[in-house]
């Protein structure tokens, strides 16, 4: 919501509806319509769980600003008339509804509410300590709301929370369900997905507190909210955990006043007496962690019983999953000593790459001439650094497919004594490390069972779509089913993300599971363009410099071949997909800080020579997080060349990088106020072709546009509608064809 009016008397009454608490300043101006789509149904399924008219208020009130930022203005009065109805003063509603009246330009009904609203609070009908419990109750509210927008919105609703908490006034119940919400809020900042993303995180500091929340719930609360407390506590112990060392665990454990985690869910499980469908749920799921597969499944399906939920089907679906894992021993791929069927695999592999990539046989051509995809055969094998600056780079031929021809016939001739080298040394020590990834078993009850609670929780719906459509393929890949479906369901899987931390962990574990497969499949090319992929989503999310928990591992100490078994997930995904690079391990001469810029400043330049675009960004990606210096221009240039790369496998894998630079020519350095990218101005006679333009930038592009069939105010005048609209985007963009020029 943007807290800027263009009608100086709408100014003027903004300024004094800003005189109570309000969510004009959650900073949601810039977030795609997808994501506010995704994040509107998941506040949707809370209606479920919340049965306190205090919780339902948050939720309504939540839904309506949802709604409006979704431009749906009937539903979003819907909702905040069901919460005035509750709550005649409720600040928070009342203060959206005079936003909405004012975006509208209903200067004076949103007067009149204003006048209506002071005098039902004014100092003749209500007292001081009234309005203070009114504004105790609004800041909770917004916490709330906080508490759904993400890691960067969590602090400020702690502030939120704890300021509405330090109200003397606050009766038991508000009291209760504020603090119950804190609890919770705090056992979100302790999940090692978040608390990166959180300023200044002491996870000492959080589970005090959280801990401290929860334990009052449990003296204050009613049945159901004690057995929860107790859950959320034995969670948020769990998570505590994940950053102390084993000595410290131990300590904590021996401690009097501690509760261990395993108390906790006990006690949770009694106080619910099996009549809580949410508490099973959890129960469920630590049972799963603690790899209990058949008490898991009872108290799974007595959870379903319950109430189905797309989250237990899931879950019973993971469980299965697991059984299977864990009966099964990793089958290592063995090296292949025949030269001719490996030179036979090679061969079929690029056919079958040529025939698979969704796009004209031109655009194959240009990719693998122009990027030299034909190298990248050669690109697999470790080859220390002596011997790879001597290499003599294919010669650039004709254009047309002439040029294609040339290239692979050069590309045999000169890699084909290395062709056996590859496949025996790093395709096989990937596809071994990958473990039960890659393994078949057709006739397996667990998996058939697996894949029937998977399409079962997609039927109903959930929070995270693409958690579901992971685990879907990676079923389906290991029941046989045919590999064009299995990338399928990934490719769905990316396209149903959000901004949450979970889904950029889901992507990650999508790409890997899609390069794995192809490499399984014999397509190494486009195999290792995804592996890469993974790699710079792992440097980058992984501190280097100074390991934090919980990473005990530094990014450094792996790449120079220090840490031979990492046991924290990105250190070992790091570890299992470095040998895809042709440089990798690195010579024994880099050890130290300087020295390894230094290299990776070579191995980019070679990179870029070589128009190994692939490699060149996973290099610029160390060199950055090293802190190393790279050419923006050029970087700039191997991200498109990526992309179009990328694209050649499937357009969504390269959506991301699109995004980026093209965002980075768009916004305009720091300026966060621009409510939309791009002011597209066109002719009427345009609207088909102004629709496909502004459907291609929102959605391939992640840009949020502003135009006229769907953002001009009805009932203003044209040139104060784009004036509107020019002083609300970062630039304009004018589609200029012969009508718009007539």
């Amino acid at each position: 919501m943007q807290s800027t009016f263009y009608n100086p008397e709408a100014r003027q009454l903004w300024r004094r509806f800003q005189t109570f608490p309000n969510l004009a300043d959650l900073g949601t101006g810039e977030w795609r319509r997808t994501d506010l789509i995704r994040l509107l149904h998941r506040v949707e399924r809370k209606r479920e769980d919340y049965s306190s008219p205090v919780l339902q208020n948050q939720v309504e009130n939540m839904l309506g600003f949802l709604y409006f930022k979704l431009n749906m203005t009937k539903e979003a009065k819907g909702c905040l008339g069901r919460v005035k109805d509750r709550d005649p003063t409720n600040i928070i509603a009342f203060t959206t509804r005079g936003y909405i009246l004012l975006e509208h330009n209903r200067l004076t009904q949103a007067k009149i509410v204003l006048e209506e609203f002071e005098d039902k609070i004014s100092p003749g009908k209500t007292t001081e300590e009234e309005v203070g419990l009114r504004k105790a109750i609004a800041s909770g509210e917004k916490a709330f709301c906080c508490s759904q927008l993400g890691p960067k919105c969590f602090k400020k609703g702690i502030e939120l929370y704890e300021n509405a908490l330090s109200c003397p006034v606050l009766d038991a119940d508000c009291r209760l369900v504020i603090k119950f919400g804190l609890g919770l809020l705090l056992s979100k900042c302790l999940d090692e997905n978040v608390c990166g993303q959180i300023k200044g995180f002491d996870p000492d500091s959080f589970y005090g507190k959280a801990r401290d929340v929860f334990l009052g719930v449990v003296t204050e609360g009613t049945m159901v909210m004690v057995a929860r407390a107790w859950l959320l506590l034995g969670e948020t112990q769990v998570r505590y955990f994940h950053f102390l060392s084993k000595p410290e665990q131990e300590l904590m454990k021996k401690m009097a006043s501690h509760q261990t985690a395993e108390e906790c869910f006990a006690k949770a499980e009694a106080t619910a007496q099996g009549k809580d469908a949410f508490v099973l749920e959890r129960l469920g799921c630590y049972l799963r962690l603690c790899k209990k597969f058949t008490a898991a499944i009872a108290t799974l399906e007595q959870a379903l019983e319950l109430r189905p939920t797309s989250f237990a089907y899931h879950e019973v679906g993971l469980v299965y999953l697991e059984k299977w894992t864990s009966s099964k021993k990793p089958r290592p791929y063995r090296p292949t000593r025949n030269r001719e069927d490996v030179k036979t695999r090679l061969k079929s592999s690029a056919k079958a790459s040529q025939v698979n990539t969704p796009t004209s046989l031109t655009k194959v051509a240009r990719s693998a001439t122009d990027f030299n995809r034909g190298d990248v055969w050669h690109s697999v094998k470790p080859t220390p650094l002596e011997p790879h600056a001597t290499q003599q780079l294919l010669p650039k031929s004709a254009s047309g497919a002439a040029r294609l021809k040339g290239a692979r016939s050069d590309c045999g001739l000169k890699f084909e004594a290395n062709t056996d080298a590859i496949k025996r040394g790093q395709i096989d020590r990937i596809l071994t490390a990958a473990g039960n990834l890659v393994l078949k078993d057709v006739k397996s009850p667990l998996l058939k069972k697996a894949r029937e609670y998977f399409v079962k929780a997609l039927e109903l719906g959930g929070n995270s779509p693409y958690m579901i459509l992971k685990n879907l393929a990676r079923t389906k890949y290991s029941l046989g089913t045919d590999p064009s479906e299995v990338f399928g369901v990934l490719e769905q899987a990316l396209r149903s993300g959000d901004r949450s931390p979970q889904f950029r962990k889901c992507a990650r574990s999508v790409l890997e599971l899609w390069g794995v497969y192809l490499l399984d499949q014999g397509d190494i090319t486009r195999g290792k363009v995804l592996l890469c992929k993974v790699l710079e989503m792992c440097v980058t999310e992984m501190p280097q410099i100074v390991p934090i928990p919980p990473c005990k591992v530094s990014f450094r100490d792996i790449l120079l071949g220090r840490e031979k078994k990492p046991t924290e997930e990105l250190a070992a995904t790091l570890f299992r997909y470095l040998p895809v690079l042709k440089c990798y391990p690195l010579p024994s001469s880099v050890g130290t800080d300087d020295q390894l810029l230094a290299h990776l400043s070579q191995l980019v330049d070679r990179c870029d020579e070589s128009n190994d675009f692939c490699e060149a960004k996973v290099y610029r990606t160390f060199l950055i997080d090293f802190g190393g210096i790279v050419d923006r221009h050029r970087s700039t240039e191997c991200d498109l060349a990526v992309a179009r790369i990328q694209a050649d496998i499937n357009e969504v894998i390269a959506s991301d990088v699109y995004r980026k630079t093209f965002h980075a020519s768009v916004t305009p350095p720091g300026d966060h106020s621009c409510r939309y990218n791009v002011f597209i101005m066109y002719d009427p006679k345009d609207q088909v072709y102004a629709d496909e333009f502004v459907k291609l930038l929102e959605v391939d592009c992640g840009l949020h546009c502003c135009y006229e069939s769907r953002d001009f105010e009805p009932g203003l005048f044209p040139m104060d509608n784009i004036e509107r609209c020019l002083s609300r985007s970062c630039c304009v963009l004018h589609v200029v064809t012969l009508t718009y020029a007539r």
